[in-house]
């Protein structure tokens, strides 16, 4: 009996799950009650991948102890000694601590997804100012969002009460299957997407041409959602730069301003102007007929934090999309070897080896996921045993080899685990919930992920227990023993149309999901609507490819222009052409000299700075630029002596310039000279008049 192997998998997982909330999360900035919450519901939830396969080969064993006789050894007169031909597991450890472990995960879990994580929700989505009225507005949000699982719950429990008596046990059991029943509802739609979308989605991550022309096709719809999200804020920094103005220092609402003006940029608390007026008596009938309510500036701080969440999350997005590109757009013609990559194995590594790994994972996971659908769709078969899940650990369990039932339990609850967080993580809901990597995640959405997450432990636990064969209740069987985890939860059998048809039959709807997320029914009803969706013969989608290829273009123009060994290198060769010219030009005046010409007469890109000066000498030659002498040789009748390098807006140039153009004005690469379309429709428009101009000119 040894608890190291359960101690290395905990602090493990521990490990693992704190370097992932850094990935999403910001430590520093973000309220810390909210990351502990938001670890803890990650943690808990994620364990029963650690648990389940222990909790399995301890209930094997158990089953051994049962089925097996246990032989008396009578060595000695004093005592007798059983012997039993049952191997413990290596992973064993003492029968009480399993439940305890089991207890704390599930009833943290659920008090994190039903209370306190909504709870939180709610108090960081407030816009109040103070500690009491968020904590007030929280309440009420929340009263209404428990108002409508509490009539659930009671329509559930009328009709307990006209089918059964009711005592605490029971109340108990309606109260796990109200929860698990909307849990499993939603494990079978995210099942439904990510059973096809991860093997799908490395499939196509080895394609490196597809993959371009993905991420050419969303920094096109990303750049639109960017350019917004700047003017949204834009918008109202200037409504509470309009409202700073207005509420004078001595106002009572001045507080309020200051804690809306303290969330705003640093760039625009800099440059926010102090009324001169601020300090003057405040006289209420003057001023407070064009002030807004504490109402209103409550709306206002609301909308100013969550624009500023777009706006870094768009930004952030944005970079590290266009960063992909960079890396992605090399290694499509593998051949580009001195360029990028430095040595041979790490040519090969990149431009072989990741493209053909990534295809074999792909087809692993697809076999996976065909044997996880086909389980989900005969489990409830008894005889003949259907389920391959259930046909493999069956076969373990006979000659008791507890290293493959840990292994069979832990990778297909694993897999199940990581497709349905996979879609968690994955999903976005407009602009309410996103989990944006490199720490710009919003603290609703890591509290909504840890709630979905934490309503999926349990559902998990009980599917997984039915693809089996080791619940009682679905098998029929009263032979088996049931696991620790059973055992606590009991069975959802006190609602027979939940335990006997909903249970049973509404995991076979992960077959009609998976077919649709298969053939992209989902993409096509959207773009029917007007959503745009990578549909790869639609010319709109074509259309986007060629804007995002546009963008990378000018992005790599802008960071090539700002790298400093680019601009040294532009520099030494302007000099390296001036030299040359100077050069050239001092050999033709002097053989001029020696014919005895007028030097005067002649322009052969020096300036004389000596003008009373008749004889010409080298060091009153000043050489003139280098576009003027290029003019000047090839008779050009206009040259604009542009810089090599001018300066690029900030973004407060940019914002206001912006905001200085209509909708319909074109955007211009202040650097390349390059115009783009403000929206694709414009675009459209344009073809479609040039099409009519042109049927009409052949008239």
């Amino acid at each position: 009996m040894s608890a190291l192997p359960l101690v290395l998998e905990v602090s493990s997982l521990f490990i693992i799950v704190f370097i992932l909330l850094h990935r999403y999360a910001n430590f520093q900035q973000q309220n810390k009650l909210i990351l502990i919450a938001t670890f803890i519901s990650w943690y808990f939830s994620f364990m029963i991948v650690i648990l389940l396969p222990m909790d399995i080969s301890m209930t094997t064993y158990r089953q051994c102890l049962r089925d097996t006789p246990v032989i008396i050894d009578n060595q000695t007169d004093n005592q007798s000694i059983p012997i039993t031909k049952c191997k413990e597991p290596y992973s064993i450890i003492s029968p009480k601590y399993l439940p305890v472990l089991w207890r704390i995960i599930y009833w943290t879990s659920q008090a994190l997804t039903w209370l306190i994580l909504p709870f939180m929700q709610s108090f960081c989505q407030s816009g109040e100012f103070s500690l009491s009225g968020k904590i007030r507005g929280a309440l009420i949000s929340n009263a209404i969002y428990y108002g409508s699982y509490l009539a659930i719950f009671g329509l559930l429990l009328i009709y307990v009460a006209i089918e059964h008596n009711i005592d605490g046990p029971k109340l108990k059991v309606i109260g796990i299957t109200a929860s698990n029943t909307w849990g499993l509802f939603l494990l079978v739609l995210l099942l439904g997407y990510a059973l096809v979308a991860v093997p799908r989605s490395l499939w196509l991550k080895s394609n490196t041409s597809f993959r371009l022309k993905l991420l050419y096709f969303k920094l096109a719809k990303l750049h639109s959602e960017k350019c917004e999200a700047e003017e949204q804020l834009e918008d109202i920094l200037n409504e509470i730069r309009t409202i700073a103005e207005k509420i004078r220092y001595n106002h009572p609402y001045r507080s309020f301003v200051d804690i809306i003006v303290s969330k705003c940029p640093e760039s625009f608390r800099n440059g926010l102007r102090r009324n001169v007026e601020d300090y003057s008596d405040y006289n209420q009938s003057t001023y407070d007929r064009d002030i807004p309510s504490e109402k209103t500036l409550v709306k206002l701080h609301y909308a100013l934090i969550k624009s500023i969440q777009i706006k870094d999350r768009t930004s952030n997005e944005w970079y590290l999309m266009v960063e992909e590109a960079f890396q992605t757009i090399p290694f499509r013609r593998n051949f580009i070897m001195d360029k990028v990559c430095n040595s041979t194995l790490e040519w090969f590594f990149y431009c072989i080896f990741q493209k053909y790994f990534m295809r074999f994972v792909s087809i692993l996971l697809t076999c996976l996921t065909i044997m996880v659908i086909w389980s989900e769709m005969t489990f409830f078969n008894k005889r003949p045993v259907l389920s391959l899940f259930a046909i493999f650990l069956n076969a373990s369990r006979t000659t008791y080899n507890y290293l493959s039932i840990e292994i069979i339990v832990f990778m297909t609850i694993a897999y199940l685990s990581f497709c349905a967080y996979f879609a968690i993580f994955k999903i976005r809901i407009f602009n309410y919930y996103y989990l944006a990597p490199n720490h710009h995640t919003s603290e609703n959405s890591l509290i909504f992920s840890g709630i979905q997450i934490c309503r999926l432990t349990s559902p998990l636990c009980y599917n997984f227990l039915g693809l089996v064969h080791l619940d009682s209740h679905i098998t029929k069987d009263d032979n088996i023993v049931e696991t620790q985890f059973t055992s606590i939860m009991g069975h959802m059998d006190v609602i027979s149309v939940i335990s006997d048809g909903f249970n049973l039959y509404f995991p076979m709807l992960i077959l009609i999901l998976c077919l649709a997320n298969f053939f992209n029914l989902g993409g096509h009803i959207l773009n029917f609507f007007g959503f745009e969706q990578f549909i790869g013969d639609e010319e709109v989608t074509q259309d986007l490819i060629e804007d995002g290829k546009n963008l990378v273009k000018r992005e790599k123009r802008l960071l090539q222009r700002n790298d400093p060994e680019s601009q040294n290198r532009h520099r030494e060769v302007v000099e390296r052409l001036r030299n040359n010219y100077s050069s050239t030009s001092i050999r033709s005046s002097n053989n001029l000299l020696d014919s005895n010409t007028d030097s005067r007469e002649i322009n052969f890109g020096y300036q004389q700075t000596d003008q009373n000066s008749s004889s010409i000498s080298f060091k009153n030659l000043v050489p003139s630029s280098l576009p003027s002498y290029v003019s000047s040789k090839f008779r050009a009748k206009e040259y604009r002596d542009i810089p090599p390098y001018k300066d690029f807006p900030n973004d407060e140039e940019t914002r206001g310039i912006n905001s200085s153009r209509t909708k319909n004005d074109d955007f211009v690469d202040y650097q390349s000279g390059t115009r783009f379309n403000d929206t694709f429709q414009d675009r459209l428009r344009t073809k479609k008049s040039e099409n009519i101009r042109g049927i009409f000119d052949d008239v």
